[in-house]
């Protein structure tokens, strides 16, 4: 399945949160970077912090699109009268494309907020 088939196959409510997320993880991890430069210990766990809140929220936001999805699948499901077998699985693989995303970007976060961690402050 290409990229772009992917991304526009999930659910759009869901994938615009998670690109406010990374987005705001994307904007603090800049904001780490030019405080290292000036070696500000202090402003770099707020933004280490401010990524952590973003990546929770993915998270938090990829399980409720699962459980969201799977709910939406299975009421269709249950609505035909029982389902074919192929019915069953496009259902369900579609409702993990959301949640196999935020899983990914959920992992960018606490990649951003790894790098560039260690600072060496001057004594």
């Amino acid at each position: 399945m290409p990229f772009t088939e992917f991304i526009t196959s999930g659910d759009l409510k869901f994938i615009i949160v998670f690109v406010i997320f990374i987005g705001m993880a994307s904007y603090h991890f800049a904001k780490k970077i030019q405080s290292k430069s000036k070696r500000k210990a202090t402003q770099i766990e707020y933004h280490n912090k401010r990524i952590d809140n973003a990546a929770f929220w993915i998270i938090i936001s990829t399980v409720l699109s699962l459980l969201l999805g799977l709910m939406h699948s299975f009421y269709f499901i249950g609505k035909s009268g029982g389902g074919a077998p192929n019915l069953i699985f496009q259902g369900v693989s579609y409702t993990l494309i959301t949640p196999v995303l935020g899983v990914i970007l959920f992992m960018i976060c606490k990649m951003l907020k790894g790098i560039s961690n260690s600072i060496n402050m001057p004594s």
